[in-house]
């Protein structure tokens, strides 16, 4: 599962994870990412993973992602990933993207960390209104 937040001023999306982390929370992801690419905008984003407490992603899954060009061309992507596992599932996700020519995402450890690199603050960010 997952809630979205966004910093529209400074073009950033909040993803928060939390709970069991599964292949299908990406589907949604990517189904909300295709529907906001037709406004035009372009995003930041940041995936918090901070309350995952469980996960079911294979490796294979993460190479599969890291073939998939990112949804916003360029921007930076931040994962927020404290737990060891998941954040080896996460670098070999990025080292794909990276052979690939893409952007490959940065992995930090806390959310503050993901918000100073992009220069915000958490006050900043409001939930994601419907389309």
């Amino acid at each position: 599962m997952f809630d979205i937040e966004v910093c529209e001023p400074r073009q950033i999306v909040l993803v928060r994870f939390h709970g069991h982390l599964g292949e299908e929370d990406f589907t949604a992801l990517d189904r909300l990412a295709a529907a906001a690419r037709g406004d035009g905008k372009a995003f930041d984003c940041i995936y918090d993973m901070t309350s995952v407490d469980s996960f079911g992603l294979a490796p294979e899954f993460a190479v599969k992602r890291g073939d998939v060009p990112q949804a916003y061309k360029d921007h930076t992507r931040l994962y927020v990933v404290p737990n060891e596992d998941l954040k080896l599932l996460i670098r070999l996700y990025a080292t794909y993207q990276a052979n690939k020519g893409w952007k490959a995402p940065l992995i930090v450890r806390t959310l503050d960390e993901a918000l100073a690199h992009l220069n915000a603050s958490r006050s900043e960010f409001r939930p994601m209104q419907p389309t």
